[in-house]
């Protein structure tokens, strides 16, 4: 799904449109501006698309159609999707440390 896929899958959010179920979503700002946001690989950004996610009164609803039509990937009901499947956590991009006190010194 491309990122500017978003508003289409959540019933024309970008539209505005009267009627519309989806028009206390969190991430509906009107102009599909926070899809970025919502497709990012940067970590602080897919901590920012959860924490929009957290406080919205739609996340249960999106998340299952999320899990319903396998999202590739992205932020959908407070969830990081990768091939399909939630994942628990994303991993800074390289290599991990060799030990714990590598990391703290660094």
């Amino acid at each position: 799904m491309a990122p500017g896929g978003l508003s289409q899958i959540l019933g024309g959010l970008a539209r505005g449109d009267e009627g519309d179920p989806w028009a206390e979503a969190r991430c509906r700002d009107g102009a599909g501006t926070m899809v970025s946001l919502f497709f990012s690989e940067q970590l602080d950004d897919i901590a920012r698309a959860k924490a929009v996610c957290q406080r919205c009164p739609l996340m249960s609803p999106c998340l299952a159609g999320a899990l319903e039509r396998g999202e590739p990937w992205g932020v959908w009901g407070g969830q990081l999707f990768a091939n399909g499947k939630v994942l628990a956590f994303k991993r800074k991009r390289g290599r991990p440390p060799k030990s714990e006190r590598a990391q703290l010194t660094a």
